[in-house]
């Protein structure tokens, strides 16, 4: 079979709703290591995690491929490629948190870091609605709406990062914990940012073709 033929058919959207769901699903794993926290499973979680995050990956490239060859995609291909890897870039940095609580073997969740996840999960939730209603681009009110919610998401992220740094160096507890406790805030707090860049460019799909 030609790749042109492969091709016809192919819906971007639906592949696009197929990725929002993996990061509702990674963010329903990552919610649930951390509220249910025991360091000794954190490896069995990361490996569940991780396979979120290659499906994810295969999905972007599945995505590609049909792209190149595509004629008329439904949008610029710039903002397939941009929305495709903001998307995964999403998944990659849900990963990393918990990566880097296994690395520095955190013995407990901090009160910082549900109220971070609580971000994430409603982040998580936003994005899905926003990709689901892609397609009608041209009549955007939910999908502006949903882009506001994650905008103002993103914010309390930022004021949560700031207040959590802050409280670490009042405390001045133990250099290594607040080396760690930085380095995991930090990840936090891109996770949160990233999903107000997969939200700027849904908002410039929206602008390009209104």
């Amino acid at each position: 079979m030609s790749k042109k033929s492969k091709t016809k058919g192919y819906n971007y959207y639906k592949e696009f709703t197929v990725v929002a769901n993996l990061i509702l699903k990674a963010s329903e794993l990552l919610n649930e290591t951390l509220q249910d926290f025991n360091v000794k499973d954190l490896e069995k979680r990361l490996v569940k995690l991780h396979e979120i995050e290659r499906n994810a990956d295969e999905q972007k490239y599945e995505m590609m491929s049909y792209m190149y060859s595509d004629f008329l995609p439904p949008i610029e291909r710039a903002d397939i490629i941009d929305l495709a890897c903001a998307l995964d870039t999403i998944i990659d940095l849900m990963e990393d948190i918990l990566k880097y609580i296994d690395m520095y073997q955190v013995p407990k969740i901090t009160p910082e870091m549900l109220e971070f996840m609580k971000i994430i999960a409603k982040s998580s939730e936003k994005i899905q609605e926003a990709i689901k209603d892609l397609k009608n681009f041209k009549k955007p009110k939910v999908l502006n709406e949903a882009i506001i919610a994650i905008n103002r998401y993103e914010n309390e992220g930022d004021d949560l990062y700031v207040k959590s740094i802050k409280k670490l160096f009042i405390e001045r507890k133990d250099p290594l914990e607040t080396v760690a406790l930085t380095r995991i805030y930090d990840y936090f707090e891109k996770s949160c940012d990233s999903f107000e860049d997969a939200a700027d460019i849904i908002s410039s799909i929206i602008l390009k073709n209104s």
